[in-house]
């Protein structure tokens, strides 16, 4: 019994390590070549091996090309994605958690309807509700503003539905009771007593709205039109597909010194803040992930 429990034992982790494994590398080896292969020049690009490193001048050369066009447009566009990403985050945060937490810890009419329309705007593709939102800021007259963005991107379901779990699973049961026998009213009760236990949770839902805000491109190009207003993905799109930075020909946009390898450090400007900002809270993220896992 011992030794075949010590066989299953060994199978499962072998299993687990496989499939990690599998995951370093599939995700991994992509992501090492994209930051080896921003120190490269255009030629090494197409002759030498996928992971050879470049050189300091080369790499320096190419952030000059990428940075000095169009008087540093690279570094407003920065800008605008991280306006878009904070207003988000805070627009998110506001909304979702006293969301969940009403929906967690409280019966009312339609309570039941808005979790299932919840979970439906959740499971609901991002492109179907586009339209919608193109057409409501338009309507409201916020269409191609910061605020626009800012209002669309903070319609966080996910966020909503993460708060509702952590409530239900985690909130003490008499602390709600204590709190009403001292006197506090429901606003006080998720001020005083609830939002001070919710900090995983703040830190969870704060991550993932980031994550969404700071790569939100196609909602970010249907209400956004004003070259000066875009955030990094719509811009660097556009700046790359019009230079022809892509293609495998010399050719492309002459007097735009954007090619491949310039192509190559702009998705690691869009890629660097949110790996920087997952390595600093990955265990505020995870402890928000384990938070609820058990009741009581």
């Amino acid at each position: 019994m011992a030794a075949r429990a010590q066989v299953q034992f060994s199978i499962g982790r072998f299993v687990i390590f496989a499939v990690l494994a599998f995951a370093a590398i599939f995700y991994g080896a992509p992501l090492l070549w994209l930051f080896i292969a921003g120190t490269r020049s255009r030629d090494s690009l197409f002759t030498g091996t996928p992971y050879d490193l470049g050189d300091w001048a080369s790499m320096v050369q190419t952030w000059i090309n990428l940075s000095s066009y169009n008087s540093f447009e690279l570094g407003q566009w920065a800008l605008n994605s991280a306006i878009y990403a904070i207003g988000g985050v805070l627009v998110s945060l506001l909304t979702a958690i006293p969301a969940g937490y009403v929906l967690a810890l409280y019966n009312f009419p339609g309570r039941r309807l808005i979790l299932i329309l919840t979970l439906i705007a959740i499971i609901t593709p991002s492109a179907a509700i586009v339209l919608p939102i193109f057409l409501e800021m338009t309507l409201i007259g916020l269409n191609n503003t910061y605020a626009g963005l800012i209002l669309a991107t903070g319609f966080f379901p996910f966020g909503v539905y993460l708060a509702y779990i952590y409530f239900a699973s985690s909130m003490p049961a008499g602390i709600m009771d204590s709190g009403m026998i001292d006197g506090c009213n429901r606003f006080q009760l998720f001020l005083y007593l609830g939002l001070p236990l919710a900090g995983p949770l703040v830190a969870l839902v704060a991550f993932f709205s980031f994550l969404a805000n700071w790569s939100n491109y196609f909602l970010a190009l249907v209400l956004l039109s004003d070259e000066r207003l875009f955030n990094l993905p719509v811009g660097l799109g556009a700046l790359i597909d019009g230079a022809g930075a892509l293609s495998n020909q010399q050719g492309g946009a002459a007097d735009i010194p954007i090619k491949l390898p310039e192509a190559i450090q702009a998705c690691i400007v869009v890629v660097l803040p949110v790996l920087i900002i997952f390595l600093v809270s990955q265990r505020y993220v995870r402890a928000g992930l384990l938070s609820g896992a058990e009741k009581g």
